[in-house]
């Protein structure tokens, strides 16, 4: 398994940053990223706010963009197809040599927002110090490890996803309580003070990891 990671990444030499900055209210959110060519990915992007199309040819001076191409455009915003060019911060090449996944980005004209599915912490440090050595700045907003599909959900540990269960079902959250703590105690096979333990911890995990 491995980390998804949500990050925002700063600097002049990043792709579309010239575009975005000639149009600033605009909002880029990518899509999609097919990296046949690490060197030359193509990005499926939306851009919202651009109710002029002031984008698409902000486009054509970004020195970043090889080939771009309108797929649609409704209610104020466009979709584009843009294969870019190497540029001085090479970030899809990076996901490539690291064997990262991005899943989804966006673009304003205060950075980029990230994120990605990294195969571990080191592969994270790597790309965190290759944006910071070329003059970019990285901050780390949020770090899950990805979970199995039979893992409990919103990062509980298994007895904690099963107290929870048993007191939702022996009705410990109705107003008024139809158990008590020592009661789901009995049925977990755990102390009445264990079992508020967990519940309490559960709780706080359900609510970090929901909210």
């Amino acid at each position: 398994m491995g980390l998804i990671a949500e990050f925002q990444v700063n600097s002049p030499d990043l792709p579309l940053t010239g575009a975005v900055a000639a149009v600033p209210e605009i909002t880029v959110y990518i899509d999609r990223i097919l990296v046949d060519d690490p060197d030359r990915p193509v990005v499926l992007c939306r851009a919202v706010d651009d109710a002029d199309d002031e984008f698409g040819a902000a486009l054509e001076d970004d020195p970043t963009v090889e080939t771009q191409t309108t797929v649609d455009g409704a209610g104020g915003g466009s979709t584009y197809r843009i294969r870019l060019r190497d540029p001085p911060l090479p970030i899809y090449r990076k996901y490539v040599e690291l064997g990262t996944t991005p899943l989804g980005g966006i673009v304003t004209v205060d950075g980029w927002w990230g994120r990605a599915r990294f195969p571990n912490r080191e592969a994270l440090a790597e790309y965190r110090s290759f944006c910071t050595d070329r003059g970019g700045t990285f901050k780390l907003e949020r770090l899950t490890r990805e979970s199995s599909s039979d893992d409990p959900p919103f990062g509980l540990t298994t007895e904690q996803y099963e107290a929870l269960v048993a007191a939702r079902d022996a009705g410990y959250f109705d107003v008024p309580r139809a158990a008590s703590t020592a009661e789901i105690g009995d049925q977990l096979g755990i102390s009445a003070p264990s079992a508020s333990e967990r519940l309490r911890r559960g709780i706080d995990r359900l609510l970090e990891n929901a909210l």
